[in-house]
């Protein structure tokens, strides 16, 4: 039997983050708390559709008043990195969920880097609300991020909706990327279709329950994430492993995502991946 598996770098601890109330959300989100099908959810928000829909005024609030409430400061006070989704509805959540601090507003200098990931946007094709403004736009309304990673036109937007199996491929590339960095604290703010079919709908990502408040636990950890809704998790990729039904070739790594309960002092990691329960 093979080996087992280990750890391809140190753990990470990753704040997930959905972006505010957009345009499309209200009506859409109301039919899918009463029950509704996906084609009637769909419909609600092709009816609401508009091009890479904005915050609307709850949705500014929903990251204001997220921003300020004390678990929440006290679990960003050590990120060091912030990554977005393209769409201007997570990179403007993450803004005022976690001010820029830097008054020089540059993607060098600021603290902590932005950094714009592709793979995070939502659910890609038929909706206008999955559209992207071009690169050159994205650098002139928000200087203090760094969009690098991002093409220069939104060349991958189709009039087909896009599968589940290939956003949530998507996802799983994104999380990788966020392993191969150096930072340890990582804020990551994007969508909800795009999060439940990462999570919840590809085999390579295993989501553990490690909440330790019973109060915490009646949230099933699959549960779709709401507008503005932060969880906290620990999260690690492991190496492959010989796939001995496969002709001996490697699987792909599998990563984990063990939710954990954000309370102060919990799982702030330092540079090496180790837990700093002793910082203030």
């Amino acid at each position: 039997s093979s080996s087992a598996a280990k750890p391809l770098f140190p753990p990470k601890r990753v704040l997930l983050l959905r972006h505010g109330q957009a345009f499309h959300n209200p009506r859409a989100e109301h039919a899918r708390e009463n029950g509704c099908d996906f084609e009637t959810f769909l419909q609600l928000m092709m009816e609401d559709d508009q091009f890479d829909s904005a915050l609307t005024d709850l949705g500014v609030n929903q990251a204001i008043e997220a921003g300020k409430q004390g678990h929440v400061l006290h679990a960003l006070r050590n990120i060091e990195m912030v990554v977005s989704s393209p769409l201007s509805r997570a990179l403007n959540t993450a803004d005022l969920v976690h001010p820029v601090s830097d008054t020089t507003k540059s993607p060098i200098k600021s603290s902590p880097r932005r950094v714009c990931i592709e793979d995070f946007r939502e659910i890609n094709g038929k909706l206008m609300n999955a559209q992207r403004l071009p690169r050159s736009d994205l650098e002139r309304t928000h200087p203090h991020w760094c969009f690098k990673q991002v093409p220069a036109l939104d060349e991958s937007w189709t009039e087909e909706l896009e599968s589940r199996d290939a956003c949530s491929e998507r996802g799983y590339s994104g999380l990788l990327w966020i392993m191969q960095q150096s930072e340890k604290n990582v804020l990551l703010v994007c969508h909800g279709g795009l999060l439940n079919y990462t999570m919840n709908n590809n085999s390579k990502v295993v989501l553990v329950d490690g909440r330790e408040v019973q109060s915490e636990k009646q949230r099933c950890i699959t549960t779709r994430f709401g507008n503005c809704e932060l969880r906290e998790f620990i999260m690690t990729v492991w190496e492959p492993v010989l796939d001995e039904q496969n002709n001996g070739e490697n699987t792909q790594p599998v990563i984990t995502l063990e939710e954990v309960t954000m309370v102060e002092g919990s799982h702030i990691l330092n540079r090496n991946g180790s837990n700093d329960d002793e910082e203030k």
